[in-house]
């Protein structure tokens, strides 16, 4: 499953100095944005939990203007993303097998690809 959500808020990233008001309502917005996602991508199928490891695929796509994040910053900033998509599926987020952040673009976007 490919999922397509909005570049991370900055209060969301790792470096973002945000109030922690201002972060919280962030934190919730993208956590129901990758919930929402998830359900849409499931399409009405209940997702059955084997309790192995969900490799994630996370593939950035660059804001128009500046330097590329880091990986680890990335990954970091689309953790409300991964929270939201685990209680989508079910499952605790710790199930989740990160594989390598890859950059494609610049179109403002994230794709999480979920599976294989």
């Amino acid at each position: 499953m490919l999922l397509d959500l909005p570049y991370p808020h900055k209060a969301l990233w790792p470096n973002g100095r945000a109030h922690w008001g201002a972060k919280a309502a962030q934190t919730k917005l993208h956590r129901a944005w990758g919930y929402q996602a998830m359900k849409a991508a499931l399409g009405g199928v209940k997702y059955q939990p084997t309790g192995e490891a969900i490799p994630i695929r996370l593939t950035v796509s660059g804001k128009s203007k500046g330097n590329l994040p880091d990986k680890d910053n990335c990954l970091a900033a689309c953790k409300s993303y991964l929270d939201g998509m685990a209680d989508a599926l079910g499952v605790n987020d710790n199930l989740f097998d990160p594989q390598p952040v890859h950059f494609l673009g610049r179109t403002s976007r994230f794709y999480i690809e979920v599976g294989q």
